[in-house]
């Protein structure tokens, strides 16, 4: 390349980041600048501007310093680039490619990696993609540590996001965890309150807002000056998005979820979405602020979509009617005067997708409360013999095979857990340089092979062992229930949820006093067969 004057106005460009992992000090900005302006004041090279990406990943090129550089060059004003290393410039190896081979020689750019000796105007550069590729590997790597990092961290239900899930705060004696916050707990369990009682969430957002309380993105950037990039504009409208994030997040539960979000590879910054099913779970994590049982029963009504009316009736059997034909839920239907409800039917009925299974909210509220008074009538009469039932059951379930289960299941937990904290001091001795890349590549690679393969063996010992206990647990827990009322002679909306799972409603067949209407009213927890005489 033949030399020109334009060549003598030279630009430093100065990069960190993360990737550059525990060459950070040897290469920050400061050591960059300094050897850069020794070169150039020694060759007589004319300075005319530096231009920094301090934090910024070397796999992007979706940098400000660099860019501006870049319309430098283009305007003529740049004819040499000075860098430290070959690094500097970036760490994806297709673009380093296409910038050192490509562009900077059709715009007649001079372009020097001191460290590395790779200057295009010498021409002696065959070291050069070699280095690049060597570069890449390394923010590869560094990307491969730091998700592993992440994920051991989450197998031991830390919390590491920002600020803090409403209703919580970090601990103060370890910040990896949470503790309910004084401030807003409170909030969070009127909020599943109000959603156990069979408010909807548009209601819930209103009385959230007549109460006075600060929704959360407020309170969050008062406490931590940090504002989700959400734009609001009142500091006490709460929005049903807000409420429905609260009821359906599982931290309340106690339950850390971990891993929710990733990127598409170590070059891509742009973020997607973890399936569920691929996500870490851990319960336990913390103290919870809604019972596990009340949350779950929760989600099966926030999923119906709910409407306002005009008569201001409460469907005490919001999400539990099923049509026995087509699976469909059931709607409200109005009487003539269209003043106020009078029955249900099938959703789909009114679009010709199904038959009709009308059934009046009179009649189906006494086939249910004849339901319940029938099941609590029985347990009071055979209260007895029932727990010990319940009992007997449990104790032949609690077998030589149960317990063998059980023993595996805990041996298989606590040998993750400890996998969990081999893998997280694997990271942490590498990060300190006691422990070489080719090493830590190679444990990490083998623990957490191990590690799936201990999921995959826990999550199938969990169902069965599950499966082995269901019978004796869930009668207890419709015993427990249905035990707290002395009498049933009204119902509402404590007890409905209480007690009932869903209601099957078939097609009637006759008409007038000759129709007749199969409904199968089910109970949560039981089978129709434990009441059998």
């Amino acid at each position: 390349m033949i030399k020109t004057q334009q060549q003598d106005n030279a630009a430093l460009y100065l990069r960190l980041s993360r990737d550059d992992g525990g060459d950070a000090e040897s290469n920050s900005i400061g050591t960059q600048r300094a050897i850069l302006q020794r070169y150039a004041a020694e060759v007589g090279l004319n300075m005319i501007g530096e231009y920094v990406d301090d934090g910024i990943s070397g796999t992007t090129f979706e940098r400000d310093g660099f860019k501006r550089m870049i319309a430098d060059v283009e305007s003529g004003q740049i004819g040499t680039i000075l860098c430290k290393d070959l690094s500097r410039l970036g760490r994806n190896n297709a673009l380093v490619a296409y910038y050192t081979e490509i562009y900077f020689i059709e715009n007649r750019v001079r372009f020097i990696a001191l460290n590395d000796g790779i200057d295009t105007f010498k021409g002696d550069n065959e070291i050069m993609p070699f280095k690049s590729v060597i570069n890449e590997y390394y923010a590869r790597d560094i990307s491969k540590k730091i998700r592993t990092a992440l994920r051991a961290q989450a197998h031991n239900g830390y919390f590491i996001g920002g600020p803090p899930p409403y209703g919580y705060m970090k601990n103060p004696e370890d910040n990896r965890r949470l503790i309910p916050n004084p401030d807003t707990m409170d909030n969070v369990r009127m909020i599943f309150r109000l959603s156990a009682e069979g408010k909807s969430t548009p209601e819930i957002a209103r009385l959230m807002s007549a109460s006075g309380h600060k929704i959360p993105s407020a309170y969050t950037k008062e406490k931590y000056g940090y504002t989700h990039g959400r734009n609001y504009h009142d500091d006490y409208d709460w929005s049903t998005t807000t409420i429905r994030s609260i009821i359906k997040n599982p931290v309340y539960t106690g339950a850390m979820v971990g891993c929710k979000y990733t990127t598409q590879s170590f070059k891509s910054k742009k973020v997607i979405t973890v399936p569920e099913e691929d996500r870490i779970v851990v319960e336990g994590a913390h103290e919870a602020l809604v019972d596990s049982e009340v949350f779950d029963r929760i989600q099966s009504f926030i999923t119906t979509k709910k409407r306002g009316n005009k008569s201001g009736y409460v469907n005490l059997f919001q999400g539990m009617m099923v049509c026995a034909d087509c699976g469909s839920n059931f709607s409200l239907i109005y009487g003539d005067r269209q003043a106020e409800y009078v029955g249900y039917n099938c959703a789909k009925h009114r679009h010709a997708y199904c038959f009709n299974h009308y059934i009046s909210i009179k009649n189906l509220q006494a086939i249910v409360l004849g339901a319940f008074q029938e099941k609590l009538a029985f347990v009071k009469a055979h209260e007895g013999e029932l727990v010990e039932w319940a009992q007997r059951l449990g104790s032949q379930q609690s077998d030589r095979d149960t317990k063998k289960v059980r023993t595996e299941l805990l041996r298989c937990q606590k040998r993750s857990a400890e996998l969990g904290g081999l893998i997280k001091r694997l990271f942490e001795q590498n990060a300190n340089g006691v422990l070489s890349d080719e090493s830590f590549i190679e444990l990490s690679r083998d623990y957490e092979a191990e590690k799936r393969q201990l999921s995959e063996k826990i999550e199938q010992l969990q169902e069965k062992y599950d499966k082995q206990n269901e019978g004796a647990q869930n009668a207890m827990r419709f015993f427990n229930l249905i035990r707290k009322y002395t009498e049933i002679d009204h119902l509402d909306i404590h007890i409905v949820r209480d007690l009932l799972d869903s209601v099957v409603i078939h097609s009637p067949s006759g008409r007038g006093k000759a129709r007749e209407q199969e409904v199968v009213v089910k109970l949560r927890f039981i089978k129709e067969n434990w009441f059998e005489e």
